[in-house]
């Protein structure tokens, strides 16, 4: 069945993006995870509910105004996380009721056209060549982070106030790091929506943390839960009238769930 469906170009293009969604996104999700930025990554993926209203309003692509709108997002938190005492779940918790509902309020005052389901979900199958070189710089922008930023991470994820006696720039590296992951939040949006996107950066890293002793095993346990989600995920929407986006969320919900009953947690992890 598959082998029939690569007849069409349209296929072809959904499996070069999944794979290179494959390639750096999961692993960018053990860096997600180790630095506490699951909601961050949620509150960038529903700025895009701002992003969508700001396309309609000017003429824009979709994919542009979420290039502008997720980088600004991710400095204003920033911001106001050196200004303020609340806990970092708190405000990114207030970010996400605040940019939903500003997004949704524009939209809806301004009559603009949105496709809930695509900005959901994403649209895989609509995915045209400057998507996919889009995904393809994304991919060497976060790799390129993440070799330069790899070591101040996994020592601030460790112990930040002791990172930041050893002279690690913290908020320096931190501000760094949560730019390329917006810029890879928005980027990803248009192939798979805001909530796929949420569930391939933080559960397959997250069921790996759940069985692996080291890091390195962590960062290749990932890519491979990724990758297996994104691959039975696609293949799911092919069989069945399901989006591409919402399969390969549930496949890597399930792949969570079954890790975490097979094996049981061995003492609380942090």
């Amino acid at each position: 069945m598959l082998t029939e469906w690569l007849a069409f170009d349209f296929v072809r293009a959904a499996l070069l993006a999944m794979a290179l969604l494959a390639a750096v996104y999961p692993l960018l999700g053990v860096f997600v995870v180790g630095q506490r930025a699951a909601y961050f990554s949620d509150a960038v993926a529903h700025s895009a509910f701002i992003g969508a209203a700001i396309a309609g309003l000017l003429g824009w692509q979709l994919g542009d105004a979420l290039l502008l709108t997720a980088p600004l997002f991710a400095l204003l938190i920033a911001w106001f996380q050196a200004r303020t005492n609340l806990p970092t779940d708190t405000l990114l918790v207030v970010a996400i009721t605040g940019v939903s509902g500003l997004g949704i309020a524009l939209v809806s005052l301004t009559e603009t056209p949105l496709a809930l389901g695509a900005l959901l979900f994403g649209d895989v199958l609509a995915l045209e060549a400057g998507d996919l070189w889009r995904l393809f710089g994304v991919d060497c922008l976060a790799l390129a982070m993440l070799l330069g930023l790899a070591r101040p991470l996994i020592r601030i994820g460790f112990h930040r106030e002791l990172a930041q006696a050893q002279g690690v720039p913290v908020r320096a590296v931190e501000t760094l790091f949560l730019l390329g992951l917006a810029v890879a939040v928005a980027v990803g949006i248009r192939a798979v929506g805001i909530l796929p996107i949420s569930a391939l950066l933080v559960l397959p890293a997250a069921s790996a943390r759940a069985v692996c002793q080291s890091f390195r095993a962590m960062l290749w346990t990932s890519g491979l839960l990724g990758a297996s989600s994104l691959a039975i995920g696609f293949t799911l929407a092919l069989w069945q009238p399901i989006p591409p986006g919402a399969a390969v969320a549930l496949v890597a919900a399930t792949l969570f769930v079954l890790i975490a009953l097979l094996r049981p947690a061995q003492g609380a992890r942090t």
